[in-house]
């Protein structure tokens, strides 16, 4: 196999990258073998891989390609990972480019694989990679996780899934390396997680979503079958987050972070805003709007999916604070409020933490699923400001 590795400098002002060395260590390599090797990106700190060395008859073949033969054709993955990350292909004249969605992460090292075998286009299908590493600066460690959700330590035994908030943005590309779920004898559990190779962050990178892999927490499934559920009923686990997580500036974690929680009886009950309590306000005052729930409900979706709108069905501008362990949602506007009626809007998408939404349980017949709701679909509860 021919192996190319890069190695690629701190950022420079031209480029996001510097390439400032090229070492080939393929001894016998053939003068057939096409070549692949990370070059500096245009803007910003993209990945950027580039396969030249192909032949003018196997690049007009490249052209002809989907955009998924070509994916399967070039991967790129963190070096170690199973799933390749997600990118942009364009046949140029004399070679195959890959960009990556997102920028890499100082100190984690990438690998990009060319594998002719997986179509028919270079005639002795031998596989060619490269490597690159960006490198970290020697900082001190700064960022912290701030915060998980659900914030209780009793969870439902079809919990569904953990946010974790970072104090700063994080790295991404290898997070679940750095997450495991062990059992009340300090055992680790086999593949708790729902492992994504485009990994669930927000815009920022400081919030990431966790998954418990719903194969193992929805009954009735092969893989739940196989290897149980993640969660059981009255046994206690613990959540642990390795310090050696990079952020975003390649340094470590301030201190590794330990959520333990013990598990109770599964949660197979939709969300009923029905059931909820309002508290309204006083006119001519910005005091809150306070709404609360019977049981916890998802936190992230608590500050997208829930709004007021006036008598005139426009959405009143203010901020949102969610209380108690997600049991509470506190509303404040931006001016006083005004004496009228007012109506609390939600998506039927609201979730609790274990998946049921308000449109649907979780858990529905498998033989006869329930519809899908509509997108977009709200319930409301009117209240009045007096």
């Amino acid at each position: 196999m021919t192996r190319v590795v890069s190695t690629l400098a701190k950022p420079s002002r031209t480029f996001g990258w510097a390439l400032c060395a090229l070492v080939s260590l393929a001894a016998g390599r053939s003068a057939a073998d096409p070549i692949v090797k990370f070059q500096p990106a245009k803007k910003g700190q993209l990945l950027v891989v580039e396969v030249t060395g192909l032949s003018k008859a196997e690049m007009d073949r490249l052209r002809q390609s989907p955009n998924g033969e070509l994916a399967a054709l070039l991967a790129v993955r963190v070096d170690g990972a199973k799933s390749a990350m997600l990118g942009t292909y364009r046949v140029e004249k004399d070679r195959l480019r890959y960009e990556s969605r997102f920028p890499g992460s100082p100190g984690v090292t990438y690998r990009a694989e060319f594998d002719p075998s997986q179509a028919p286009i270079h005639g002795n299908a031998r596989l060619v990679a490269a490597s690159a590493t960006v490198p970290k600066p020697s900082g001190a460690a700064t960022t912290e996780l701030a915060k998980v959700y659900p914030t209780r330590d009793r969870l439902p035994e079809n919990q569904l899934k953990f946010y974790l908030h970072f104090s700063a943005p994080m790295s991404r590309g290898d997070s679940y390396s750095h997450i495991r779920l062990l059992d009340d004898k300090g055992k680790e559990i086999n593949t708790p997680f729902l492992e994504l190779g485009e990994e669930l962050w927000d815009a920022d990178t400081k919030r990431f979503t966790l998954l418990l892999h719903p194969g193992r927490v929805k009954r009735g499934l092969q893989l739940r079958e196989d290897l149980g559920p993640v969660l059981e009923e009255g046994k206690s686990y613990l959540l642990v987050i390795d310090a050696k997580w990079p952020d975003a500036e390649g340094n470590p974690l301030k201190v590794e972070f330990r959520k333990s929680f013990s598990v109770g009886k599964p949660d197979n009950t939709q969300p009923d805003p029905k059931t909820w309590t309002l508290e309204p306000p006083t006119a001519s005052k910005s005091e809150p709007l306070t709404v609360g729930f019977p049981k916890p409900l998802d936190h992230a979706l608590l500050q997208r999916v829930v709004r007021v709108q006036d008598a005139r069905g426009e959405i009143v501008a203010g901020t949102v604070k969610i209380t108690n362990e997600e049991t509470r949602w506190q509303f404040t506007p931006n001016k006083p409020w005004q004496s009228g009626n007012y109506r609390l809007v939600v998506e039927v998408i609201l979730e609790d933490l274990a998946g049921n939404s308000i449109a649907r349980p979780f858990e529905v017949d498998i033989v006869q699923p329930l519809p899908q709701p509509d997108r977009g679909k709200t319930v409301s509860r009117e209240f009045e400001v007096k």
